[in-house]
Formats: structure tokens, sequence, C-alpha cells
């Protein structure tokens, strides 16, 4: 196994564009590397592996293809390349062959240049974009085998009538995860075959081309979306038949009103566009096309004041006489009766008095036996005092002791 570098942009059967003048041969054991240089695939080559090396090199197609194209894999190999585009068909893989692309695939620069034809049983992964050229047929990449092709990465088609990626092909299984965007003369994907293709990516028409179609009412193809028409009507998908796969994430299907470039959206039930949330929204209350249910419990218009909001309406409960008299423990219909019995002043004062009044007759007597009552002159002698009705005797000798009673 042997490395061999690029110092410089050139055919690829040039020495000057290879590091110390070697041309790579053929052989399932070599690496070839692009470095930062274009490198023109001029002959039919069979390596283990092209790459660019994380670098902005270039693999072109060039000269004329001999029979699979100038990388003729049969038996397996890794591609790891920024870009590979084909003047002539640049890849075929046949047989059991499989192999991984890490990089743009662009269809070629002359009629019929498929940058990847896959007619193999084996499996083909792509990383990066796919796209078809101005050209006649000349697809990124033609799936005519029975194998697998693992794209990712947006598909596109250019101004010719090529595609992407076109799948001709009865037992294929494709799959890409990417969008697919059509360009003005075909589709991205265009398959004419019972082939399965899944594509997990928003679908885009232009105005000229859908950006998937598919011809034969055998196929099986899933399709996640969103599915974008043109404003001239074209549809995003134009196919006998297809399946929304189960789980199209935020989809949406756009469609152009009366050919103008005003629209109608649709969308999933997962798109979530604004919406309340659900903590905002009366409980129970199921909205979303039926994906969500309100958890938020709102009082009934009933049971609050009138005229406070009250979600969409306002309350509509009255404050009665009968919710007064409830709330301060009045249980008579008749407030006025009941606010009757509340004693006045006057009574207050009135009982006052009658409870005081003993005392009061107390105080008077105690006035006037001692000569303070002006109508009811003190009266005393030697064996007697007296004030109106107030009568004390005394007794005693006078000299020793003296005794005061009431009679």
């Amino acid at each position: 196994m042997a490395n061999y570098r690029a110092v410089a942009s050139g055919n690829w059967s040039a020495g000057a564009t290879w590091g110390g003048g070697a041309v790579p041969p053929n052989g399932a054991g070599h690496n070839i590397y692009s470095n930062t240089f274009t490198v023109t695939v001029d002959t039919t080559v069979d390596v283990a592996l092209i790459t660019n090396n994380g670098n902005a090199g270039t693999f072109v197609g060039g000269g004329t293809a001999a029979p699979g194209g100038l990388f003729a894999l049969s038996n397996g190999a890794s591609v790891t390349s920024t870009t590979i585009q084909a003047g002539v068909t640049l890849m075929t893989l046949s047989g059991t062959a499989s192999a991984s692309i890490n990089g743009a695939i662009i269809g070629g620069s002359s009629s019929g240049a498929n940058c990847i034809t896959h007619s193999s049983t084996g499996t083909l992964t792509t990383t990066g974009t796919i796209t078809s050229a101005a050209n006649t047929n000349s697809h990124g990449v033609t799936v005519s085998g029975n194998g697998t092709l693992n794209a990712t990465g947006t598909v596109s088609s250019s101004t010719g009538a090529a595609s992407g990626i076109a799948v001709t092909s009865a037992g294929a299984t494709v799959s890409v995860t990417g969008n697919l965007v059509a360009g003005t003369g075909a589709a991205a994907v265009a398959s004419s075959s019972t082939s399965s293709v899944t594509v997990i990516g928003d679908i885009t028409a232009s105005l000229s081309a859908s950006g998937f179609t598919s011809s034969n009412s055998g196929a099986t193809n899933r399709l996640s979306g969103s599915f974008i028409n043109a404003a001239n009507g074209y549809s995003a998908i134009y196919a006998v038949k297809y399946f929304l796969n189960t789980s199209p994430t935020a989809a949406k299907t756009r469609y152009s009103l009366n050919g103008s470039s005003t629209y109608l959206d649709m969308f999933t039930a997962d798109n979530s566009l604004g919406q309340a949330s659900i903590s905002d929204v009366r409980f129970g209350t199921v909205y979303a096309s039926g994906a969500l249910t309100g958890v938020a419990y709102i009082p009934a218009a009933g049971s609050v004041a009138f005229g406070v909001p009250v979600d969409n309406t306002t309350g509509t409960a009255t404050l009665t006489a009968a919710d007064v008299r409830a709330a301060i423990g009045l249980a008579s219909a008749n407030l006025d009766t009941q606010l009757a019995a509340i004693p006045t002043a006057a009574g207050n004062a009135s009982a006052v008095r009658t409870e005081l009044a003993p005392e009061l007759a107390r105080v008077t007597e105690i006035h006037a036996i001692h000569g303070l009552d002006i109508a009811n002159a003190l009266t005393v002698t030697p064996t007697l005092r007296s004030a109106g009705a107030i009568t004390q005797a005394i007794t005693g000798d006078g000299t020793t002791s003296t005794i005061v009673t009431r009679v």
C-alpha cells in the first residue's frame, strides 16, 4: 500500500501533478490525496481511497471514460472528498461494491455524465450536497442496481433535464436525510421504478419542476415535509402515490393562492405556531387539533362579581342583600327590623341610670346629712340630727362617748 499526494493541479496521468513525479497506479491498497489541488481524472483508476484530507481540493472527471467510469469500484472503496464532479461518468459501483463519500457530488459537464452510477448490490453512503449539471442526464447519482443509497445533505437539480438523484432500478433502497430543492429543468429526486424511497426533509418545487417525482404505481415512497409548492402552482410532489412519514416534525404544506406569491400554509399538529401554553388554557379545553389540553383552573363567570373579567367574558355574580346579611350574621330578611333592634343612646343612658339608682340614693343621703342639701337644712340637737327624711339619734354621755344611729 502506498500514499500518493498531489503537489499541483493537473491531470491524474501527469507526473507533475504528484509528489516525486510518480503517477498513482491502480491498486486496491493505494490512498490518493488531492490536498488543496484540483486533480482531473483523465483515466480509469481503481484505488482504495481518494480524499481531500480536509482541504479544499477537488477530483474532477475529464477525458474519455472507460466502461464503468473513471473510478471503477467493484470491490469496495472509501472515498472522502470535498467535491467530486464528473466531466464524464466519474464513478461506478458494480457487483457488490460499496463506497463512502464525504463531500459535494455534482453531475458531469457533458451529456450523460453521471457523477456516480450505483449499479451494485452494496451500499453507497454520501455526506454532502448532491446536484445535477445543466446537461441532459448528467445526474449527481443514478441508482440503477438493487443496492442501498444513504444520502445526508441537500439534493438539488440544475437547469438541465437531470436530477440530483435518479432511481431507475426495481429493488433499490434510497434514503435521503436532507432537503430536496428543484431546479428549472428536473426534480431534485426522480424515481421511475418500484424502489423504496424515503425522504426526511423539506421538498420544494421550482416554477418549472417538482421537488420529488415518482411515476411507478408500485413504488413505496415515504416523504416527510414540509412540502412547498411553487407560486405558479407547480407541486412539491408529483407522484402516483406516496405515504407521509409517521413523524413529520414541524411540517407544513404550502399552496399558492390564484397563481400569486400569496400562500396558504397548512401545518401538522406538532407545530406550536405561538399557541398558548397549556397552563394558560382553561382546564379540559382541547386545542391545537387535539394535540394539547389546557390545565388552568379558571372560575366560572357565575362565581365572579358582575363585570370582572373572567377568561373571554366577565363575571355575572351579583352581591344581593341576602349575601350581605349572610356575611354579617343577620338572619332576618328585613334589614331595617334588624337595625331597629339595636339600642339607642337614650335607651343605653336610661339603663345606666336604672342600674345606678341605689348608689345615687346613697350619695344623695350622704349629701344631705352633711348639711350640703340647700332644700333640707341639717338640724342638730343633743339627742338628734335630721335633714329632710333622714334622722339620726345621738346617745352616750357626750364626754367619754357619742353614738350616732340611723333611725
